[in-house]
């Protein structure tokens, strides 16, 4: 009887080293915890500082992430571009280049084009106008760059409305620190089930069996392109009323950012990707003000502003060509025809220092 359980135990042992090998060679899994952390004094999402993420996987599309001192994702090996002046790059998971392997980011391009500059892409995904407003309050002069680009998409407002990282109190634009909440900390079942923690970093054929598992018990939401022509879209419980917030909010978060800026010794660019026109948005949606305003708010305020619309018609056309299925971030494709959008203003611009 012994013997039977021992050859029992054996065999599955065997099955399971086989099944190990094979997932490791031909369908390796993510094993890392996320590559974001929060900074202590505000609780900002940021990427961790010369860190590797060896694995980002979803579908068939996989890529590896490397970050610099500052949590920017480098994209080119080359020692030389620490000696040239900064470009502080600021955005969120577009910018970022998700699931995307380096060479395809629009970011890394455009870095290629102009090795006589140094971007540091400190892109993190989710991110919205206060994010990368506080970023570079907190951050900009250890980086000391000469210019600042930020690459604005369509969310990012709302986003920055509903961060919570800066209020108007008094028609003053106050800062405000927020709760962080640990998510690198165990969870229920890596506290309840032995050695669950532990196979969850170390085993690839445990993570598959998981994720395939988790996948059937809870089935992802697949839907068709909105309406909005961006995902996700936006609550139809959205009012008018928080559309005038979100526009004033943001507006004074763009001063302060040009603020921050001036006081850094850098120059402030801002970049619409365009990902959706005002145009092609529900009124329901709280970002609509606000980008319908832009260009006169810009020019108001004297900060440069570059719209791509003109660039991007081949996406509002035919969009589901340029997105990751499901996922909805834009694919090799949709990341090049960003690209190609800034490609000649942005060297114009540096050409022109």
């Amino acid at each position: 009887m012994k013997k039977n359980i021992s050859l029992f135990i054996f065999t599955l042992l065997i099955i399971f080293s086989i099944f190990e090998i094979f997932v490791r060679i031909f369908f390796p899994q993510d094993l890392q915890r996320y590559w974001v952390i929060n900074e202590n004094k505000y609780g900002l999402s940021i990427n961790k500082s010369n860190h590797t993420h060896k694995l980002h996987r979803f579908k068939s599309y996989k890529a590896k992430y490397k970050f610099g001192k500052f949590g920017n994702r480098i994209t080119v090996s080359n020692y030389n571009l620490e000696k040239k002046d900064k470009i502080l790059v600021l955005g969120d998971s577009f910018t970022f280049g998700w699931l995307l392997q380096d060479e395809y980011t629009f970011v890394h391009k455009l870095q290629k084009d102009n090795l006589n500059y140094n971007f540091i892409n400190v892109a993190v995904g989710a991110w919205g106008t206060s994010n990368y407003t506080l970023f570079s309050e907190l951050y900009c002069e250890s980086i000391n760059p000469k210019k600042i680009f930020v690459f604005m998409n369509t969310d990012d407002f709302n986003r920055g409305f509903e961060r919570g990282f800066y209020k108007i109190k008094d028609d003053q634009l106050i800062i405000q620190k927020k709760e962080i909440k640990n998510n690198s900390g165990d969870s229920e079942l890596d506290k309840k089930i032995p050695f669950y923690k532990f196979l969850k970093s170390n085993s690839h054929s445990f993570m598959l069996t998981r994720n395939v598992v988790y996948n059937l018990i809870n089935k992802p939401n697949y839907n068709p392109w909105s309406s909005d022509r961006y995902w996700p879209k936006p609550s139809s419980n959205s009012d008018k009323a928080k559309s005038i917030k979100v526009k004033m909010l943001n507006e004074k978060i763009f001063i302060r950012l040009k603020e921050i800026t001036k006081n850094c010794g850098s120059e402030l660019y801002i970049f619409n990707i365009n990902w959706a026109l005002p145009k092609m948005m529900s009124e329901e949606n709280v970002n609509k003000m606000f980008l319908e305003n832009a260009e006169m708010f810009f020019n108001e305020n004297q900060i440069y502003y570059f719209q791509n619309s003109n660039k991007m018609e081949s996406l509002y056309k035919k969009p589901m060509a340029y997105i990751i299925d499901i996922d909805f971030h834009p694919n090799q494709k949709g990341s090049n025809l960003i690209y190609l959008s800034f490609k000649n203003e942005i060297k114009k611009i540096l050409n022109s220092n």
